[in-house]
Formats: structure tokens, sequence, C-alpha cells
């Protein structure tokens, strides 16, 4: 029995929790308050208070428009907007309802501040306005670079070490074989490299990554870092979004200095690791199905990485993914999903030497790349039941 329900928890989390109680203005428990949530990714769910004025809401889509309504018979309605939840973590709210006349109500738009005292993880979690920010290469390597205590052994100038897999460890981890890699709640570890990442990713797909360097809980299988990445998905409102970054050549210096230093110590040297074109565009969409019963989202992304080796030849790279997500909620207490993601690489002029100029061409198993597949249904049972299935391959 232990072994048996230890399985749901083989995978960090994909989403976050909203624990709350509401009282009146005396500090005292309410019972019986109706509670609405609501936001522009999920239809409406309601809740009643216990006896002790609580109420939760498990497994929400990390977002930052979460409203909740509360209503009770003899107390002003009240309406608590802005409230974040992010991947990973329990937002605990303390509402506060007055007395006064049914028709009455109170809103309170303010983002809630965030406070996770049900949470002993050291670790970062990294947004999308974050992740869509900040002036860095475009793919999770340079993300765990930016967490405190994780050294990776490249930097990636302009997408120019990306389709590389990078080696990082942190404090109390001295290899690269403890860590984990997640993907919306999927252990996507490579079984033949373990500790690395079996695909490369559209950097544009994610809405949240979380870092974890210690203090894991048991949903974390090592001791190393775990990085949990959770991709977006379609809400009420249809969003629709691309890109196209290039660099060339000529955005690249040279130290002349260093470079005829470097050839007297290796005569078949001709010059520097050299950008010659990388390309990285895509688009994605999101969108209802059915208003506030269904909803689908999807990404389509390629970095196209032209680069030359030190000896002067072509070292040429071409990632392409697809993603998609399916998420019917038929039911308010139902949640089911449908994932797939699939990473194709190419390769040419891998292991070049003075002996094989060209290098070798290499590529994956199928046409479109690597299969990612995951189904997910969850089902809250009244206050004190979550239940919650999954399949993955």
């Amino acid at each position: 029995m232990a072994v048996l329900l230890a399985l749901p928890l083989m995978g960090q989390v994909r989403t976050g929790n909203i624990f709350g109680r509401v009282v009146d203005q005396e500090g005292n428990p309410l019972p019986g308050v109706s509670v609405t949530l609501s936001c522009l990714l999920t239809a409406p769910m309601t809740t009643i208070t216990s006896s002790e004025g609580t109420f939760r809401f498990l497994s929400l889509s990390p977002a930052k428009d979460y409203t909740i309504k509360l209503e009770l018979t003899g107390f002003k309605t009240k309406i608590e907007t802005g409230i974040i939840v992010n991947v990973g973590t329990n937002t605990s709210l303390t509402l506060v309802m007055e007395q006064g006349v049914l028709e009455e109500q109170i809103t309170v738009t303010a983002v809630t501040p965030m406070v996770d005292t049900k949470k002993t993880a050291v670790g970062t979690n990294v947004t999308q306005k974050v992740l869509q920010s900040l002036p860095t290469a475009r793919d999770p390597w340079v993300i765990l670079q930016m967490a405190p205590s994780i050294i990776v052994d490249r930097e990636n100038v302009w997408g120019s070490e990306s389709g590389q897999h990078s080696n990082y460890v942190t404090q109390g981890s001295a290899t690269y074989n403890n860590n984990v890699w997640v993907m919306d709640g999927i252990v996507i570890t490579d079984p033949a490299a373990i500790g690395a990442s079996p695909s490369y990713y559209d950097f544009d797909a994610f809405e949240e990554m979380q870092i974890t360097v210690g203090g894991a809980d048991v949903t974390v299988q090592t001791g190393g870092i775990a990085l949990n990445m959770v991709t977006r998905r379609g809400g009420n409102r249809v969003s629709l979004g691309g890109r196209f970054y290039m660099v060339d050549e000529k955005f690249q210096a040279e130290n002349a200095e260093k470079v005829a230093e470097l050839k007297k110590k290796e005569p078949g040297l001709v010059g520097i690791n050299r950008i010659r074109n990388n390309k990285d565009y895509g688009f994605n969409m999101g969108m209802p199905i059915v208003k506030d019963k269904a909803w689908l989202w999807a990404s389509y992304g390629i970095q196209d990485i032209k680069t030359n080796i030190v000896f002067g030849t072509s070292d040429e790279t071409l990632l392409e993914n697809y993603a998609a997500k399916i998420n019917p909620q038929l039911i308010p207490a139902n949640r089911f999903e449908a994932f797939v993601h699939i990473g194709g690489k190419k390769k040419w002029g891998r292991s070049a030497t003075a002996q094989n100029p060209e290098g070798l061409y290499q590529q994956g198993r199928y046409h479109f790349g690597s299969p990612i597949v995951k189904f997910q249904d969850e089902h809250m049972f009244g206050n004190n039941f979550f239940l919650s299935l999954k399949y993955n391959y």
C-alpha cells in the first residue's frame, strides 16, 4: 500500500493552491460563506467555508488574475481581485467580511502578497514575464545559470550553444546525475543519460519555470537540481503570439591578439568560434473551444543555429518543437488535461577534426522528433478529498 500511494508523487507539481479563511470584523470565523473563484483560464468554481471559516482551491494553473467572490446573508458581498498563483506555491488569504445588507458590495483591487508558510524548498520561480524580459539566450540552461548557487559549464552567447546540453551543479550535489527534469508534472529526465534533458524546447511555450536546489519535498526524487517547467494553456480570451530573432557575424567581434596567441599553440586553428547566422522564430495561440468549458493552446518553434568552429568548418544545429494542450472542464469540480510535446534535433558537423573536417550528421529516431505525451484528470470531492489520475509516456 505504501508503494502504491507513493506512485502519484513521482514528479513535481505544475500548479499552485489557494488556502483561505473568512472572518468577520472581530476576527471570528464565518462558516457557510459561498466562495466563488474565477479566472480567464478556468470555469468559475464554488465552495462553502467550513465550520472554521476555511476554504481551499487546489491544483490551479499559474496566473496573476484570479478573483474570489464572498457571499453570505447579512454581510456585504466582497470581491478580491488580482490574486497571484505561482507553480508549486500556496497562496494563503485571510478575508474579512463586513456586516451589511445583501445589495452592498466591496471590491478590493490589489495584488495579494505572496507568503508561503507551507513551503520549505529552496529555489527560484521564474515567471513568464521574466522569461520574456531578460536579454538572454533562449533555453532552460541559461535560466538555470541565473539561479543562485548553480554553476553551469559554459556561456551561451546569442544562442550559439543552444542545442548543446550544458552540465551544471549546485551545493551538496557535485554531479549532474542527481538532476531532475520535469515538464507539466511529468518526470522527463533522459533514461539514457541520467540527469540530462531528453529534448530541447520552444522558449515561448513556457508559462513559468521553478528551480529547486535544496529542501525539496517528496515530489523530487533526488537531492540534485530539479527544473520544473510548466507550459502555457488556453483561456477564455483568444491570444496570438509570434517572434523572430536573428543575429549574424556582423554582431560578433574578434580579439585578434588572442587568436594569434591560440594559433601559435595549435597550428590547425583558423580563428574563433564564429556565429554565422542564428535564427529563433515561431508562433503560439490559445483560445476557448467552448467558453468556460474547454480550451486549446498550441505552439511551434524553430531554432536554426549556424556557427563555425575553431578549425573553420561548419557546425549547424536545427531544433524544431511542437507543443499542444487541451483542457476540458465540463463540470467545475473536474479538470482534464491532454498534453503533447515533440522536440526534434538535427546536427551537422559534430565531432569535426582536421582528419574529418565535415564532421558527422545526426538526427533523432522520428521524423518530427521525440514525443512526450500526458493525460491527466483531477477531481475535487467536497473540501477534503482530491483525486488526481495521470498517464504519461
